[in-house]
């Protein structure tokens, strides 16, 4: 196959739109939950902290334990930077990249989109 015809393995226009925002260094734990659908009545819910890395226009990279399935969309709690609370944030996998650490620890690079962020409380 030449390679003009070698498929993307990500979804190149994604990448292209996300490349161009600045990212500012983000690195601290968010919590967050994951449902997975095991069969027609069967829900298994997990979750755990992740380490945010940076942040850009309307996304967060993750390093997490464990893969959420591409376009999962998922709960995070990110702390604030200006105030101790943490934001709760409706987001979407929108790419993984698997990292090994020897030859049984994985980690993974995620890369989320927010779809929902609840608006700031007045006070």
């Amino acid at each position: 196959m030449a390679p003009s015809n070698v498929p993307p393995k990500v979804d190149e226009s994604a990448s292209l739109n996300r490349r161009g925002d600045e990212r500012i260094p983000m690195i601290g734990p968010c919590l967050y939950q994951l449902a997975r659908f095991l069969g027609n009545e069967t829900v298994d819910f997990s979750g755990g902290y992740a380490l945010s890395l940076n942040t850009s226009t309307g996304g967060i990279l993750l390093l997490m334990a464990q893969t959420p399935e591409k376009r999962q969309v998922f709960e995070l709690h990110v702390p604030s930077p200006t105030k101790g609370e943490s934001t709760v944030k409706l987001v979407e996998a929108c790419w993984t990249r698997e990292l090994l650490f020897g030859a049984a620890d994985k980690v993974y690079l995620v890369g989320v989109r927010s779809l929902f962020e609840p608006p700031a409380s007045i006070s």
